[in-house]
């Protein structure tokens, strides 16, 4: 049916195809600007210790407007609240190629204000990577620590 010298051609064509394909995905970059920049991102859930954030520590989270949201500036500044009468703020730091994240912290008043937004301060103050897109992101500090974000205020997904 097919020579042997259209075997190779084929057999080339195919090979550089998957070369082709494989390195497109290698070159693969987040969009950090589009992920982070000038948006509010409010704490959708996560788990502290392994444990899920879920029930009434999640109820709690949206029991008041205006808490529990962080919001990232393109000049890699950042200011947000956990829980009413706290406050956040410092620089943030994010490689779209291999997702590491820091979060360096200026000002963190009154963030004991309850054991949830004590926690939910120590994975942000220790985080070490980021995952998500436009609409969904995990702050990440070990593989049994992180927190989700959303930028739906509603959502807890």
């Amino acid at each position: 049916m097919f020579q042997k010298g259209h075997i190779h051609i084929i057999y080339g064509f195919l090979c550089i195809v998957t070369l082709l394909t494989v390195a497109a995905a290698c070159d693969s970059e987040d969009d950090i600007k589009s992920i982070f920049s000038g948006k509010t991102w409010y704490i959708s859930g996560g788990e502290i210790n392994g444990t899920p954030i879920q029930g009434d520590e999640l109820k709690s989270i949206y029991a008041v407007n205006a808490t529990y949201m962080i919001y990232f500036s393109a000049d890699q500044s950042f200011s947000g609240v956990l829980v009413s009468g706290s406050s956040i703020a410092g620089t943030w730091n994010a490689n779209g190629k291999n997702n590491a994240m820091t979060l360096s912290f200026t000002k963190s008043d009154n963030v004991n204000g309850s054991s949830l937004s004590t926690n939910i301060f120590n994975v942000l103050k220790d985080a070490s990577s980021y995952n998500g897109d436009e609409n969904n992101i995990k702050i990440i500090e070990d593989k049994h620590n992180y927190i989700r974000f959303t930028n739906n205020r509603n959502s807890s997904e």
